[in-house]
């Protein structure tokens, strides 16, 4: 049902009632545009698959509004993701997110109006969210409550003031703890026993084809909804290096993805196995923009354009010469599947032996099929030859290969069809068959341009009675395959289609339980490549197809000598972590992962602190890091480097990462003095705590220190200009500003030598 005048006026009257401002009322119509084809603003069920970015195989992708049962907030959450959509180009999971949040709203207002809303609503709804979610989808949905709570404020101005006051908890990562960041990065021992179980004996071709894909990413860290969308024509060479080239689906720079000489070699193999496994889909899914081919799936939902489609068929198949079950000038021979004309041969050479030899067929086949032609001369089918009833006139033709039954119509569309569908379409496949066993084509049936458009290139073809074409056109495209995309940009635009994608394959083609469908290809999407890996949770420890990888191929994760155990993002805290530790900038790693800022890095270095200690300790060492650690330490070196190294080991027996530096003060046994504010301490020398050093080669650690420094001075001269001399403000401020000055002077030294 389209959005009509009704609807707008519905919109624009509930706007008004609520109290909208006129600008947003005003704004309504513009809103309406953007709702999915044939979805009404009023329907509680909206498919907005095509809001997809990434579509995969999907048709559908619904969100279901009646789950808020306040009327009015239900009607606010719908102008909500409108009004994302229109400005921002929100995707499925932003409505998603945004309906999920508003859940938690609406169980603790009930059935009120959304003109009551108060704060205290929005901070017992986090409250709700806290108590009945883990830590970090609470926090995702208390922001996405936030801003509705800001949307309200804009649109309705009901003066809400909520901040979500929910973390989510550093566990991992630069600023996580040692256990998570243990716990979140994955041995190499595991995942060399991953890429090697490809050279397994018996090995399925559904893991082969898996690991395959896991090869790629362990060398390149793509997320996985860019793994699912390669494009075939992914690999780019330059100067040497083997590049990936992929569709990015976040804001950092789209650039090719870098291979790493040594993981070079396995990823070419893996996309020439993935390339060999996947042509014919790809064939088929190209061969949809350039033939109309029948989608079932469609047909089937319209029980007239079903029948109309049968009746199609049945037409063409009766029409087809090798179908003709009484054809006077010759006998069907089934091993040549052709007609052979028997008694014309007999008469030419005067013998049914050399009939036979010249024939190249034996004297009893011969014998069977001049008896058959003799019976089509008199208009009669051929009679049984192989069995106790040979000579009686055959009854059932559904086995026969040529005689149109439900069996011929599944093989031919492709399809499976159930005892209800069969029930619709019964009494055609009946009479087409009377017809054909009679000699004759069925008909076709009336010309319906509902189900019909003309195109002068694409032709499916209609027969008359006596074989001749009457007419030629097209099935309507509501009925055909579409080349449907695979990946869309925000603004709608395609930017790969399914036959240009890397993985797609024949339906059912790495299934053991299935026959493949060579006419049909789906695409490998995220979720089937997450399920592969981890498996689906009421398989898990079973071994069978849907359990886990790690379980069917016995992967051990030496840590713990039990199963194996990650997710494919855990694959890019891996690789991150492996390039920090191999040297590379931050600026680096953030460009190759496609972060948009190199502070996102953090969260995925997962490098453990033993790592870290030694990396500082050699920066102390080679004279680069600055702080009282390492002025220490040289001083040290010049009486005794035994006590400098033991000085060293004592003091960094724990590296904490902070935005600034490194803090050596193990925090398990002694809180911090100067609670976390380095700059802040008293000394008679000018400089940060004692504890805190920093490896001026980290640009982010000097970039906070010039933010801390410039802040410091931003907050005296704020406090002096409004007449304070003296304070433990200013006092404190200026003991920051002369401590960050001090190391700042420091690393200048350091980068100057």
């Amino acid at each position: 049902m389209k959005n009509d005048s009704s609807t707008s006026n519905v919109i624009r009257e509930t706007l008004c009632d609520l109290g909208a401002n006129k600008v947003f009322q005003d704004l309504h119509n513009e809103l309406l545009l953007s709702i999915p084809p044939k979805i009404n603003f009023l329907d509680n069920v909206w498919n907005i698959i095509d809001w997809a970015i990434s579509p995969g195989n999907s048709r559908v992708k619904n969100i279901y509004f009646d789950k808020i049962f306040n009327k009015e907030l239900r009607f606010i959450v719908k102008i909500w993701i409108l009004d994302g959509r229109l400005k921002k180009n929100w995707g499925t999971s932003s409505c998603f997110n945004s309906l999920s949040a508003s859940l938690a709203l609406d169980s603790i207002i009930g059935a009120r109006s959304i003109l009551t809303l108060k704060t205290s609503d929005f901070k017992s709804a986090e409250h709700f969210l806290s108590k009945n979610y883990a830590p970090g989808v609470a926090f995702r949905r208390s922001t996405t409550l936030q801003n509705l709570s800001k949307f309200l404020n804009r649109i309705f101005q009901l003066r809400l003031n909520y901040k979500s006051s929910l973390k989510n908890p550093a566990v991992q990562g630069r600023y996580g703890t040692e256990e998570g960041r243990h716990e979140k990065l994955i041995p190499n021992e595991v995942l060399s026993d991953l890429l090697s179980s490809r050279n397994k004996t018996g090995i399925s071709k559904r893991d082969k084809f898996f690991i395959s894909i896991i090869s790629i990413t362990l060398a390149t860290g793509f997320r996985v909804t860019e793994l699912a969308t390669l494009p075939a024509e992914c690999i780019l060479r330059i100067d040497g290096g083997l590049y990936i080239l992929h569709y990015p689906r976040k804001d950092g720079i789209a650039v090719p993805r870098p291979v790493h000489p040594g993981m070079a070699e396995v990823v070419e193999d893996a996309i020439k196995i993935l390339i060999e496994l996947t042509n014919n889909a790809r064939n088929t899914a190209a061969a949809v923009n350039y033939n109309s081919i029948l989608d079932f799936s469609k047909i089937k939902e319209n029980k007239e354009a079903l029948r109309y489609m049968v009746k199609k068929w049945a037409n063409k198949w009766t029409a087809e010469p090798s179908h003709l079950m009484i054809n006077p000038r010759g006998a069907w021979w089934n091993k040549k599947q052709q007609f052979v004309d028997v008694i014309g041969e007999i008469d030419k050479v005067g013998s049914k032996v050399k009939a036979a030899k010249n024939l190249g067929m034996s004297r009893s086949t011969l014998s069977f099929l001049y008896q058959d032609q003799i019976a089509a001369r008199s208009g009669n089918l051929p009679k049984i030859k192989n069995s106790k009833s040979a000579g009686e006139q055959r009854v059932n033709w559904d086995t026969d290969k040529r005689v149109i039954s439900f069996r011929q119509l599944e093989k031919n569309w492709n399809v499976t069809l159930k005892k209800n569908t069969r029930s619709l379409i019964k009494d055609i496949i009946d009479e087409a068959q009377e017809y054909q066993l009679r000699g004759k084509t069925f008909p076709a049936p009336e010309y319906n341009a509902s189900f019909e458009s003309i195109d002068p290139i694409k032709y499916s073809k209609f027969y008359d009675t006596n074989g001749d074409i009457e007419y030629e056109n097209k099935v309507s495209e509501e009925f055909t395959h579409q080349s449907r995309p695979l990946l869309r940009d925000k603004d709608g635009k395609t930017l790969l289609f399914q036959h240009e994608s890397l993985l797609i394959v024949e339906k059912y083609a790495l299934s053991d339980a299935y026959t493949t469908r060579v006419r049909e290809y789906s695409t490998i999407t995220a979720g089937q490549i997450i399920r592969w890996l981890c498996g689906e949770k009421r398989s898990l420890g079973t071994g069978n197809a849907e359990d886990s990888a790690f379980n069917r191929l016995k992967i051990i994760d030496p840590r713990s000598n039990d199963i194996a155990k990650f997710t494919t993002h855990d694959i890019r805290h891996w690789l991150n972590t492996v390039y920090q530790n191999g040297g590379l900038t931050e600026d680096q790693i953030a460009l190759i992962f496609n972060r948009k800022y190199r502070s996102q890095n953090a969260t995925y270095d997962q490098t453990s602190n033993k790592v870290r200690t030694e990396r500082m300790k050699q920066a102390v060492r080679d004279g680069i890091a600055v702080g009282r650690v390492a002025d220490t330490y040289n001083m040290l070196c010049d009486f005794s480097r035994s006590d400098a190294e033991s000085y060293l080991t004592a003091v960094t027996r724990m590296v904490n990462s902070m935005p600034h530096g490194a803090c050596m003060l193990d925090w398990s046994t002694t809180p911090c003095p100067h609670y976390l504010s380095c700059f802040s301490c008293e000394s008679e020398e000018s400089g940060p705590c004692e504890h805190l050093v920093v490896d001026p080669r980290n640009k982010d650690h000097v970039a906070e220190i010039e933010q801390i420094n410039k802040e410091s001075g931003l907050v005296i001269d704020a406090l002096e200009s409004q007449g304070f001399e003296e304070s433990p403000q200013i006092s404190h401020f200026k003991r920051v500003r002369s401590n960050s000055n001090a190391m700042l002077k420091r690393i200048k030294v350091i980068e100057l030598e």
